[in-house]
Formats: structure tokens, C-alpha cells, sequence
């Protein structure tokens, strides 16, 4: 055997030798640039479930912002009501001492027209009425404007005052709902829950869908995770088209997505 053709034997041993450890390092390289790639995907798709969470909590609130105006929107409109129909009964009274005038007959005012009122034509008992309507809409007014400036100890203090003089007056509903929000921003969460839960009692009340999902809320932070989904569970299916239904939603998904 020449020598030319062992040289050639040992250079092809020598490069199936390098082959083999070239090949060896570009697959340990594929491993390592795919080891890397995963470990990229899985935390970029913790940030993705992280900043979903996020966003979906910022619209959470920006609606329950929304919900809060919406409801003072409400409440001006009532105290504007109550307005106009104070302003009405200014405008009969005034009629009443016009036509009593007209007739040569005196008018009287105040406690007079109190005393005289079988004379005048108009009872005792409505002048009674007229001061409880005035004094009904005042309490609440003033609780609801501590509510509204962030007095929340006095605006607690105005709504238990309504309920104990009031406890079925016209605003009742309202001041026990708003009695539980004012306990609920200031993480009192089983005292505002107490509140939210009595709104079901005024079967008729346009607070009723609201207040259930403050409730889950309220049991949400408690952790008693068992009652916030069955109330929340109950606004959807209660109220499925109010606004309420799908802030609901949003905190199920939420609750899904935290494992509670």
C-alpha cells in the first residue's frame, strides 16, 4: 500500500472526524438558540397575561367611575324633582292666600295659618306634611353632599340619621345604598356589605342591580369567594341587560384568571 494513498485515508479520517464534531456543536447551538427562544415565549406571555389583567382591572374601574356619576346624575334629578314639587305647593299656597284676599278674608301665614287652617281651608295635618317633606329632603341632601365631597364620616353620620327618622321615607333606598358606598370607600367592607344586602328589601328600588354587585364586591375583598360568585352569578342572571350584569362579568373573568 503507497503512502499517497495512506495520506489520503488519514485526511478523510481526520475530516469525518471534524464533520462529526462540528455537527455535535451546531446541534448543541440549535438546542441552546431553542432553549432560549422558549424561555423568551414564556415570559413574554407572563407580561401578556399579566398586562391583560391590568387593563381589564383600569376598565373595571373607569365603569365602576362611570356607574358613581351615573348615580349622581340620578340624584340631582331627584333633588330637582323634589324642587319642582316644593315649588308647586309654593304656587297652591300662594293661589290659596290670593283667592282667601280676593274674598276680603285674611290670609295668615306660618303658625297662623296652622291655628286657623279648618277657616282657611286647609288642615293642620298638610302643614305637618309640608315640614316632614322639607326636613325628609334636607337630611338626605346634606348626607349626600358629604358623600359627593368626600366627607365619608360625615355623609355615614347624615345616612344612618335619614334611616333612623326615615326608615321608608321616598329616599330610603338610595340613603341605604349610598350609606353602604360611603363604608365601602373607606375599606369597611362587612359594614358596607350590610347596607348593600338591605337595598333588597325595596323590591321597586332602581338600586337593586348595583347594590348586588357591590355586595360580591364587598365578600370579593372579604375573600369569601363562594358568595361573591354566587352574588355576582345573580346580577347577571337578574339583571342581564344593566350595566351592573357586565361589571359582574369582568370580576368573575377576573376571579377566573387569579384562581378564586
Amino acid at each position: 500500500m503507497s503512502r499517497g494513498y495512506l495520506r489520503i485515508v488519514a485526511c478523510l479520517a481526520v475530516l469525518m472526524s471534524v464533520s462529526a464534531v462540528a455537527g455535535a456543536a451546531g446541534t448543541r447551538e440549535l438546542e441552546s438558540r431553542t432553549q432560549d427562544l422558549e424561555t423568551r415565549f414564556d415570559a413574554l406571555e407572563g407580561r401578556s397575561t399579566q398586562s391583560l389583567v391590568e387593563m381589564q382591572q383600569q376598565i373595571e374601574t373607569s365603569r365602576q367611575e362611570l356607574r358613581s356619576l351615573r348615580g349622581e346624575i340620578d340624584e340631582a334629578r331627584n333633588d330637582l324633582e323634589s324642587l319642582r314639587k316644593q315649588q308647586r305647593e309654593l304656587y297652591a299656597d300662594l293661589d290659596r292666600r290670593l283667592m282667601l284676599m280676593e274674598q276680603g278674608q285674611p290670609a295668615g301665614s306660618g303658625a297662623q295659618a296652622a291655628d286657623g287652617a279648618a277657616g282657611a281651608g286647609t288642615p293642620a295635618s298638610a302643614v305637618s306634611s309640608e315640614v316632614v317633606f322639607a326636613d325628609e329632603a334636607a337630611v338626605y341632601g346634606d348626607a349626600f353632599a358629604a358623600l359627593k365631597s368626600g366627607r365619608y364620616d360625615d355623609a355615614v353620620r347624615g345616612f344612618d340619621l335619614y334611616l333612623t327618622k326615615y326608615p321608608r321615607g321616598p329616599r330610603a333606598d338610595n340613603a341605604t345604598y349610598w350609606m353602604g358606598e360611603s363604608l365601602y370607600v373607606q375599606q369597611d367592607f362587612a359594614g358596607a356589605l350590610k347596607y348593600f344586602q338591605a337595598v333588597s328589601s325595596f323590591r321597586d328600588s332602581r338600586k337593586l342591580p348595583d347594590a348586588l354587585l357591590k355586595a360580591g364586591y364587598c365578600q370579593y375583598e372579604l375573600q369569601a369567594d363562594k358568595e361573591a360568585r354566587a352574588s355576582l352569578k345573580k346580577v347577571i342572571t337578574n339583571f342581564p341587560d344593566a350595566e351592573a350584569a357586565r361589571l359582574a362579568q369582568a370580576r368573575l373573568t377576573l376571579m377566573d384568571t387569579q384562581g378564586r
